[in-house]
């Protein structure tokens, strides 16, 4: 039996574009800072789904930020973090259509700029500590189940006092959140030499995972964008199945062949569409960001899969794999190759694992060996 692991990685979308319908107040024209976004494809009443990048009514997030002057010579905090006077804006509409917050903050136009900061959800900003004038963050321990913790950081956002559409007349401020967990399905197909026989998987955990650990976001943004890293878990480490996901999967299920694979030809890669000829084992499973331990090393991330093969008139044959996760690499062909492992999950990614399960009919060709043919001899005289 022959199996190949193989993985594609695609990076996961930016977080929908939060816009902020801000406002401050001058002497003779009180202007509120507000906020609102705008989202796609809103369909639902509750807050945002773990794993999507389409906020909901009820989502939340903290803000942070502070006014100074052009020369930076007097900052002035005006979203602080203080434990008590933490603002967190919710979301209201189907579609979301309305941002808003208790004890409204006001434009201030004696001031040239404003620097914002958010973090959502908002219960993570506040149990963080977080600096208002620089945006660093750090989280309070964060635990991982699979289905919560998708956590969300907004890019830095200046706005200054002469840039329309903003300050000048108390417009809308757009908050740019992005992930930074890390987002990962599970995927199975079988190849075409499997095409007659019936595959299903019984039996899939991933083990040894780090699932517990500290989200921090650097001061120094890059180009605005946050930079964000997870403290290491220590021995904090846990298990998932197909009903950890996001969208749960049931187990035993039969999986779909892959028409585009062709074992005959070693390294040529699938020519199907993976998406619609494999079957999710996980389907969105939130990850805290990692590297993958060595397979040689102590406790290494790695998954256990149990199938069985069926053929008609035979008895099923059941088999059961480990693999670590830093052997999937990037090509999806039959066999891995020695450089281009996936290391890692990395914040703000989505990865799709695929595993190719192959197997080849013990076949039988017959010949029959000719005679020998032997000469005996006997001389007789009378």
């Amino acid at each position: 039996m022959r199996m190949k692991k193989l993985i594609i990685l695609a990076v996961a979308a930016i977080a929908l574009v939060a816009c902020s319908r801000t406002f401050e107040h001058h002497a003779t024209e009180p202007a509120q800072i507000g906020f609102s976004t705008w989202a796609e494809n809103l369909t639902k009443t509750e807050a945002r789904v773990q794993g999507t990048s389409t906020f909901l009514a009820g989502d939340t997030f903290a803000v942070y930020g502070y006014k100074d002057k052009d020369d930076n010579s007097d900052p002035k905090v005006v979203f602080d973090h203080d434990g008590t006077n933490d603002v967190v804006v919710t979301a209201s509409g189907n579609p979301v259509d309305d941002w808003d917050y208790p004890n409204h903050r006001f434009w201030d136009s004696n001031y040239d700029k404003y620097i914002f900061y958010a973090i959502s959800p908002s219960q993570i900003g506040l149990d963080a500590g977080v600096s208002p004038t620089t945006g660093a963050i750090t989280s309070a321990s964060i635990t991982f189940s699979g289905k919560n913790n998708d956590i969300l950081v907004a890019d830095k956002k200046q706005v200054d006092k002469g840039s329309a559409p903003y300050f000048s007349n108390f417009s809308t401020v757009p908050l740019v959140f992005n992930h930074v967990a890390s987002l990962v399905d599970f995927r199975v197909k079988k190849t075409p030499s499997l095409g007659d026989a019936t595959v299903t998987v019984t039996a899939f955990e991933l083990s040894n995972v780090d699932s517990q650990g500290s989200l921090s976001v650097s001061a120094a943004y890059t180009d605005t964008h946050p930079v964000a890293s997870w403290t290491e878990p220590g021995t904090a480490r846990s298990s998932y199945g197909p009903g950890d996901g996001v969208n749960s999967v049931n187990l035993p299920i039969e999986i779909d062949e892959d028409t585009g694979f062709d074992a005959a030809n070693p390294g040529t890669p699938s020519t199907a569409t993976n998406a619609t000829t494999s079957t999710y084992l996980i389907n969105n499973l939130v990850a805290m960001p990692q590297l993958f331990r060595a397979s040689n090393g102590e406790n290494p991330q790695k998954l256990t899969i149990t199938y069985k093969i069926a053929v008609t008139g035979s008895s099923d044959v059941e088999y059961t794999s480990e693999i670590y996760l830093n052997q999937f690499d990037f090509e999806d062909d039959d066999y891995n190759s020695t450089a281009a492992y996936v290391t890692r999950w990395e914040p703000g990614k989505h990865y799709t694992f695929f595993i190719t399960l192959d197997a080849h009919v013990i076949d039988f060709s017959a010949t029959i060996t000719d005679w020998t043919s032997i000469s005996g001899y006997h001389y007789l005289v009378n």
